[in-house]
């Protein structure tokens, strides 16, 4: 048994040894020197000075620089607003449209008259009054439909619409 165990840790050390051996081959080192330690000083010295060199010379050229010769870039219209705000939220439906309501009664019910099966109806629309039965149309707007004890009912005839005008009777 104990051979068994011994054999494993063999073989698991060896193929330790391998893999850190192709790493190394891989990465293309030479056994752990450093490229920057390995620089002399004095080397390290010219290359900081002659990099500050460069560097003062174009600031010089910078400040040399005629900025009327720059243009300002134009995009074409082709690329749209570059930054507004997208969603993936599809639009809301539009609205549907209301269907035209007919304007409010402003009939005042003054009273009515029946005589046998005929019922006559007193009506007043601002400074004008009107006596209808059935049938009958005011000022071409309206048509008396049907009179009750309780309402007059009348159709407001541009749109075909019914209206009811209470007559403030009844139990």
């Amino acid at each position: 048994m104990k051979t068994t165990g011994r054999g494993r840790v063999v073989w698991l050390g060896g193929a330790l040894l391998a893999t850190l051996l192709a790493t190394q081959w891989v990465s293309g080192g030479d056994g752990g020197t450093d490229p920057v330690a390995a620089v002399p000083e004095q080397k390290a010295q010219r290359e900081i000075t002659g990099e500050m060199k460069d560097l003062r010379a174009a600031e010089d050229d910078t400040a040399q620089l005629e900025l009327e010769r720059l243009e300002r870039r134009k995009f074409s219209a082709q690329a749209g607003d570059l930054f507004s705000r997208q969603s993936w939220i599809p639009p809301p439906p539009p609205a549907k449209p209301q269907p035209p309501s007919p304007p409010p009664l402003m009939f005042k019910y003054l009273g009515k008259v029946t005589e046998g099966d005929q019922t006559q109806v007193f009506l007043a629309l601002a400074e004008r009054n009107y006596v209808v039965k059935v049938g009958d149309k005011i000022d071409n707007q309206y048509r008396v439909d049907e009179v009750t004890d309780h309402a007059i009912t009348l159709t407001y005839i541009p749109l075909n619409a019914k209206q009811v005008l209470s007559t403030g009777g009844g139990v």
